[in-house]
């Protein structure tokens, strides 16, 4: 099937003229309701999401134990309510490949169903994806992660950047805001981009995204990596994300995937930890913490892209100079 490129679309179908400022979301919603509604065999979906860079799904982490209760309690005896978004597959012939709906489809498959109610949209990639993250973010329990990345992920679509080059913008535009660096980067054409995604699809505005989702991008590798593997909670994984020592918490992220744990036996087992991190630090001398402090902060990349952040640093440096050189 021959696709067309997301700007002709545009050119061509209201439903898509997102770029141009209109509403995407509403869009994408208004869209779904008009297209008729069809069963088809469920094990004619591919969950290949082709569309998603990495080729991962938009959410991360599903609980299998409540997965299993709803499927049987709720499923079984009432159907699928709310018809699943697919588009014909781009590889694959008499095959649909699925953009939103992924919990739906696992409690299809759990409780046997043969066909599931879909929608058919003839979407390209660009148009698929922003479709799913539409979908997604009107879900109550989708997670901060999860928003962060998604969100990272369509700003580099829309904007032909890295993440990296993203992050950098948003910071820049963030220290315009508060008159710490130059204006001119917030009547650019990059921030008009911004400003409409956000506005599009309106969860939170782009100076909380910066406020309360990019400094998720601080917290231990090894953590947002366990909850986008769909390892661990993402609840469980920003809070053992506190403990400091990396081995020490290397070594209790691994006890809470293997042994399944708790909130709360996450928060006594960590209370314990710091109780002994607390004791260690009060005996380490002053030179070890300042050695332990330069070698965090050569380590924090993003602190180094903040502008505000920089200019403390300089004053304490100078101060520091002071003190050493006198």
């Amino acid at each position: 099937m021959n696709r067309r490129k997301l700007k002709d679309n545009i050119a061509n179908n209201e439903e898509l003229s997102f770029v141009f400022g209109n509403n995407y979301a509403q869009k994408i919603f208004q869209t779904a309701k008009e297209t008729k509604e069809a069963l088809i065999p469920h094990n004619t979906i591919i969950c290949s999401f082709t569309f998603v860079p990495e080729g991962k799904p938009v959410r991360y982490y599903y609980d299998l134990e409540e997965l299993e209760k709803w499927a049987l309690n709720d499923i079984q005896p009432n159907g699928i309510r709310s018809p699943l978004w697919v588009r014909p597959h781009p590889s694959q012939a008499d095959r649909y490949e699925l953009v939103a709906g992924l919990r739906r489809l696992k409690a299809a498959e759990i409780v046997g169903l043969e066909t599931v109610p879909v929608k058919v949209f003839d979407w390209d990639d660009q148009a698929a994806f922003q479709a799913a993250i539409s979908e997604n973010t009107n879900r109550r329990d989708l997670s901060a992660l999860e928003e962060l990345d998604n969100t990272l992920r369509l700003l580099e679509f829309q904007l032909g950047y890295d993440t990296e080059k993203v992050v950098s913008l948003l910071y820049r535009m963030n220290n315009a805001t508060k008159n710490t660096t130059n204006q001119n980067v917030l009547v650019s054409k990059e921030a008009e981009i911004v400003r409409q995604i956000f506005d599009s699809f309106g969860r939170i505005s782009w100076q909380s995204f910066v406020a309360t989702r990019l400094p998720l991008l601080k917290k231990p590798v090894e953590i947002l990596n366990a909850i986008r593997q769909g390892k661990i909670h993402y609840t469980k994984g920003i809070l053992i994300a506190s403990v400091k020592d990396k081995s020490v918490r290397n070594k209790l992220l691994e006890e809470v995937i293997e042994g399944s744990l708790s909130l709360t036996e996450i928060k006594q087992r960590i209370k314990v930890l710091n109780d002994n991190t607390n004791t260690s630090t009060d005996s380490m001398s002053l030179k070890q913490r300042l050695a332990k402090t330069v070698q965090i902060a050569n380590k924090n990349k993003l602190l180094w892209t903040d502008s505000n952040k920089t200019q403390q640093i300089e004053q304490l440096l100078n101060q520091l100079e002071a003190i050493v050189n006198s």
